[in-house]
């Protein structure tokens, strides 16, 4: 290169201050120049490098191979260029991105020496590592769960599928679907109702758990759970979720409810034998009469357990309806919407006031809405204030259902004044575990819990002042807001 009559200082000058280190070798490698940023760079002085190889910050990382391939391209007069892993004079390892280069004589183009330049990219590649091994993470987890997620921007109308998502459509790992493609793989039937919980996220900023059949690229129609999420953006709606195949776990459910189907439909039949034989058993002793003091006896004991039997069938026949009763609106749970709080627990108190005349049930709090399933957390309230009636130890039995804010969260509570909840029931509605010496004795906080949960909200059992139990169900402050914000 001509010079074009510029002083060659002002090369030495550059080299001096360039943010990258670059040091000059003899032919046999020695090192006859460093500049500032090397000595930054590798730790070491500029006295102590010189006259040494560069075999003095050889990590060990590179095996021989490495280095002759090296010697033999720049020998050759090319230029090298490749990532190089050094130790520091601290002893510290670090990542550079290396090009040497031949400098080559001006009288007879022979090489004399070589010049190196190293960027030092240990940060970047830390960060690429841990990027590529949460990758490797994200990728092993959504193959093991069957999962996928994706994201879409509904301004740029682009919308992105992370592989599980790809594996679930039976797409390849380079196919980009627009949101028509993505919807039209849903099954006809179900492909309205995601467009619409869609459309619903983006206008009002609902997040949606729904279920809904897919069908693949080879035809085959799967049973998949898909959610969404609104994210807050750069006046860009965004909206972030997963999808799940179903479709086994779907299946064991439904062997279940058959199972269980029959199971109920089996007890029904056997109780209403039961309840009805009994039934005749006491009509056949009424109109009975003994003077035997004896036989009048017998004959009471069997009248009384006839009327045993009766109540214990009707309560069987009470729970295999709540148990009906559970299965229908947990096969829906996921489907949710506004609720207006303070109307339900006022309907709830209703039911109650005419069912029971002697209770007082009244209803305390604001009005406020909380994203839920209505009949999940009807039945959850119902629960709960039929278990507080059926354990009073008043005869004129109060209960409290109360609205409160605390702390971003919305309290949905029950207080009753009865003789409150056992400790050991507490503990296993806490763990949400049952054991052989320690379990619950019935089904009512249970059927809460169940109903509660899938929906995002958990339960809490406090003792009230001075006697009975507070049960809450508890509404993080992404579900739930005020009605006037609702209003606006």
């Amino acid at each position: 290169m001509s010079d074009r009559g510029l002083d060659p200082t002002w090369f030495e000058r550059a080299v001096e201050a360039a943010g990258h280190a670059i040091f000059i070798t003899d032919f046999d490698g020695r090192i006859i120049y460093v500049n500032p940023a090397f000595e930054a760079v590798t730790g070491y002085d500029a006295a102590d490098a010189l006259g040494h190889t560069p075999d003095l910050f050889n990590s060990g990382h590179h095996d021989a191979d490495y280095f002759g391939r090296l010697w033999r391209t720049i020998l050759a007069g090319e230029v090298w260029q490749e990532e190089i892993v050094n130790r520091r004079a601290d002893g510290n390892v670090y990542i550079a991105n290396q090009t040497i280069a031949p400098i080559r004589s001006t009288e007879d183009d022979s090489i004399t020496h070589f010049v190196a330049i190293q960027t030092d990219i240990t940060e970047r590649k830390h960060h690429e590592m841990a990027l590529e091994r949460s990758q490797d993470l994200s990728a092993r987890t959504e193959e093991t769960a069957d999962i996928g997620g994706w994201e879409l921007d509904f301004e740029a109308e682009q919308l992105r599928w992370t592989a599980g998502t790809r594996r679930i459509h039976g797409v390849g790992p380079d196919y980009e679907p627009t949101i028509e493609e993505a919807l039209s793989f849903y099954h006809p039937d179900d492909r309205d109702k995601i467009r619409t919980f869609v459309e619903r996220a983006l206008e009002w900023n609902l997040p949606y758990d729904v279920e809904a059949r897919l069908v693949t690229t080879d035809g085959t129609t799967r049973l998949v759970r898909t959610t969404g999420q609104p994210i807050a953006g750069d006046d860009t709606p965004v909206l972030r979720g997963t999808i799940q195949d179903i479709t086994e776990r779907k299946a064991r459910r439904q062997q279940l409810m058959v199972f269980n189907r029959v199971l109920r439909h089996n007890l029904r039949n056997s109780l209403n034998v039961m309840i009805g034989r009994a039934e005749e058993i006491e009509r056949a002793l009424d109109g009975v009469s003994v003077e035997d003091t004896e036989d009048a006896a017998v004959l009471d004991r069997v009248g009384s357990d006839a009327r045993h039997i009766v109540s214990a069938a009707e309560d069987l026949l009470e729970t295999s309806e709540r148990a009906r009763t559970f299965d229908r609106i947990y096969e829906q749970i996921r489907d949710v919407k506004p609720v207006e709080v303070r109307p339900l627990l006022e309907r709830v108190a209703a039911e109650y006031r005419d069912a029971c005349p002697t209770a007082t049930v009244r209803v305390e709090g604001p009005d406020v809405v909380v994203l839920a399933n209505p009949h999940a957390v009807h039945v959850a309230v119902d629960e709960l204030v039929d278990n507080a009636l059926e354990h009073a130890t008043d005869d004129r039995p109060v209960v409290t259902l109360g609205v409160a804010e605390a702390d971003g969260t919305l309290r949905l509570t029950v207080a009753d004044r009865g003789d409150g909840i056992p400790e050991m029931e507490r503990e296993v509605i806490a763990d949400g575990e049952e054991r052989p010496l320690k379990h619950g004795s019935g089904l009512g906080l249970w059927i809460v819990k169940w109903l509660v949960t899938p929906i995002g909200g958990s339960i809490e059992i406090e003792d009230n002042d001075p006697s009975g139990a507070v049960v809450s169900i508890v509404f993080p402050a992404s579900r739930w807001q005020s009605n006037d914000d609702e209003s606006a």
